[in-house]
């Protein structure tokens, strides 16, 4: 598996090997659980605090002929009872890991089961909604048809002698008692009922799939919501003295809580996913119906719902939570993670978690909100956790469907494999230093390998041997652009765990020349400047080792056989220019990149790159204008105008110095560098009279010229 790690930039090495490398030193320093995100993990675990440390030891109990492990209860005599999918099997397991056939029937799910003081088993079913009672000497009947597709979930309430029965698509709870009698108790309004729970006083709990509702239920069956999740699925419920415990399960294919994303990212742990490799065709439509039934609310008013109830931040796509709701209706979140809560177990102020994806174990402390990944299924999700009498816990797992029993001890050995590092260039590697605590007996040794493709293939190198000095290892591979390195940790004694706080690969690339990639020069022809006598010139550049760049600015008139120095080590990637110092004429820019701040002078190495010919112009346009005869009473004036270096932008004239009128060439457009121009005057009484014509050009020059004429008094006939 594969990731980008972030990288970090420090301090400054010189090396003498050849060929020349930059004098930067650049660290990959790893240290949070983002950093291992997709890293390949065997046998350790790493904590909320980025502590890397040996895993607890899962002994494999049983594998069952099934796919999914669903839930697990364990009768008097220590045999579990184990219900299973895709074929609706119940197993027993003896404590002694022998395995028989408890129960097969018509149903390909068995989603859920309860336990009655006589030892009767009770199981949900799905695709057909039943109710099978599998009584103490094994012989089994259903008991209640529903007239549902899946009963997801049962809470037995023993005083009562009543099954309560969370079903879907519908979002209904029923109410059966021990005789098979039922009745709907309360329908949510929600698409499923995933999650049901007993209290104090025989209260009743309920987490629904739609809008990720919590419900509190009385004997009389008035539901009152106490809690509307930022997620759209509450898939597990834990009832204490103390408060309620909800635990999602939103799959990470929706791009935001309740509404639909891509399906190409999904999370094998869910329900919806599960069942959507079914076998069964009307289970995979359920499946669907779960991940796309109508959509929670938008956000807008999630975020007003939940103002009496507030998380500390509203979770981001794919994550999941484990809230506390307590009795005043506080709620608090006590966990997140980006992957589906599959299973949750309480004791002793501590949580359990299962979780899907990479079938990770959590561990919770529930004062300090402390969590650690204490184990991790090479495959497969963890779908179900159960304490035994005797005190072990018990997990079921699907994809395969196995039960493990999680031990008080760890693993002998694991080992924690990066994700290949890009360093971008061929790199020289340096020191290799982690910080490691390692009781008596146990040990870390850290190897590292390199190569110049993404994917290690056997053009890579082999693994270094295992350095074992955390103060001066060296990571000893061959230069090239990837890297990746494996931690090795091992104990002699299962009570004891080294761990590992950071790990540091230091590493110095080959200096290569900044590029200067691109020069944007005032345009003349193209727009009106604000103040064309100051050119404004920025630039782009690169540097293939991100050292920090200065500029040197040159300029050159066309005429000129070196080049002018204009700015020396400047540090930003503009400038400005007032061309008003300077002669007119045809000029070049020319800008130098150096990578000098952060390398020796002697593998300094430097960019150049030469703009575009652009004008510089400081002389006005020549105007010619001539007098072309009368219409009427108004004069008619003919002009030409000349600019040799840049195009013209306005015209104006004036009568016997009164006010200046705009006229425009005899085409309409200003786009040339000359223009000519035919106007008329305004009426014009008999007299002597001098039209100036002014042009400006796009430098902001001004030009004139004028024409003298007399308007003759009109002579009378007789």
């Amino acid at each position: 598996m594969k990731r980008i790690i972030a990288i970090g930039f420090l301090g400054i090495l010189i090396s003498p090997s050849s060929p020349a490398y930059a004098a930067k030193v650049k660290v990959w320093h790893h240290c949070q659980p983002a950093h291992y995100e997709k890293a390949q993990i065997q046998g350790a675990v790493v904590t909320s605090e980025g502590t890397l440390h040996l895993s607890r030891l899962l002994k494999p109990l049983v594998s069952v002929d099934a796919d999914h492990i669903w839930d697990i209860v364990e009768d008097k005599a220590g045999n579990l009872f184990v219900a299973t999918g895709d074929e609706g099997k119940i197993y027993k397991v003896t404590p002694d890991g022998k395995t028989t056939l408890a129960y097969a029937g018509q149903e390909s799910q068995i989603f859920c089961l309860a336990q009655a003081p006589d030892g009767a088993i009770f199981a949900g079913t799905g695709p057909n909604g039943q109710i099978i009672r599998l009584a103490a000497d094994g012989k089994a009947e259903v008991l209640y048809k529903s007239p549902e597709t899946y009963i997801w979930c049962m809470a037995l309430d023993n005083a009562a002698q009543t099954i309560y029965a969370g079903t879907g698509p519908n979002g209904r709870i029923y109410q059966v008692s021990l005789q098979g009698k039922g009745s709907v108790f309360y329908t949510t309004k929600q698409n499923h009922v995933l999650a049901l729970a007993m209290g104090p006083n025989n209260t009743l709990y309920a987490g629904t799939d739609k809008n990720g509702l919590v419900y509190r239920f009385d004997a009389a069956g008035k539901g009152f919501v106490l809690f509307n999740a930022p997620q759209s699925e509450i898939r597990t419920l834990v009832v204490g003295s103390d408060g309620v415990y909800a635990g999602t399960s939103v799959p990470r294919r929706r791009g935001s809580f309740g509404a639909r994303a891509d399906r190409g990212d999904a999370n094998p742990g869910s329900l919806n996913n599960v069942l959507g490799g079914s076998a069964k065709t009307d289970v995979k439509t359920a499946a669907t119906e779960i991940d796309g039934g109508s959509p929670g609310p938008s956000s807008a008013s999630k975020e007003k719902e939940d103002k009496s109830n507030p998380a500390p931040s509203l979770p981001s796509a794919g994550e999941n939570s484990l809230y506390r709701i307590t009795a005043d209706g506080t709620v608090q979140e006590l966990f997140r993670e980006k992957t589906v809560l599959l299973s949750v177990l309480r004791e002793n102020g501590k949580f359990f978690i299962g979780t899907g994806m990479d079938g990770q174990l959590f561990e919770v402390d529930e004062a300090t909100k402390v969590r650690s990944e204490v184990a991790r299924l090479d495959h497969g999700q963890i779908q179900s956790i159960y304490r035994r009498h005797d005190g072990s816990v018990v997990l079921g797992t699907g994809d395969p469907a196995k039960l493990y029993i999680l031990q008080d001890k760890f693993n002998l050995q694991g080992t924690i494999v990066s994700s290949v590092l890009d360093a971008k260039l061929i790199s020289k590697w340096g020191a290799l230093r982690w910080k490691a605590e390692t009781p008596q007996g146990t040990r870390v040794t850290v190897a590292v390998r390199s190569g110049n493709l993404a994917e290690p293939d056997d053009t890579w190198s082999d693994w270094s041997a295992e350095q074992v000095d955390a103060e001066n290892a060296v990571s000893a591979a061959p230069s090239a652009r990837f890297l990746q390195y494996r931690i090795t940790l091992t104990t002699e004694n299962a009570a004891a765990s080294p761990s590992v706080k950071s790990i540091s690969l230091r590493y110095s690339t080959r200096n290569q020349a900044p590029e200067v990639t691109a020069i944007e020069i005032p345009d003349l022809d193209a727009v009106n400047l604000e103040n064309p006598k100051k050119f404004k010139f920025k630039w782009t550049a690169i540097d293939p080792n991100e050292d920090e760049l200065t500029y040197n600015l040159y300029v050159r008139k066309d005429d000129w056989k070196n080049w002018v120095l204009l700015e020396e080590n400047w540090d930003k990637k503009d400038y400005e220019w007032d061309t008003t110092t300077t002669p007119s004429g045809i000029y070049q820019l020319k800008v130098v990149a150096s990578d000098r701040k952060d390398n020796p002078e002697e593998e300094a190495l430097t960019g150049t790159r030469i703009s575009p010919a652009f004008p510089v112009a400081h002389t006005p346009p020549a105007v010619s204008i001539k007098f072309a005869g009368m219409e009427n009473d108004q004069a008619i004036m003919e002009a030409t105008a000349t600019d040799s270096l840049v195009r013209l932008t306005a015209a104006s004239f004036a009568v016997n110095g009164k006010q200046w009128e705009n006229i425009f060439p005899t085409d309409g457009l200003f786009d040339s560098k000359t223009e000519t121009f035919r106007f008329k005057t305004p009426a014009l009484k008999p007299g002597t009279y001098v039209v100036v014509l002014r042009v400006r050009d796009a430098a902001g020059n001004l030009g004139s010229g004028d024409a003298v004429f007399s308007v003759p008094a009109p002579t009378s006939s007789k």
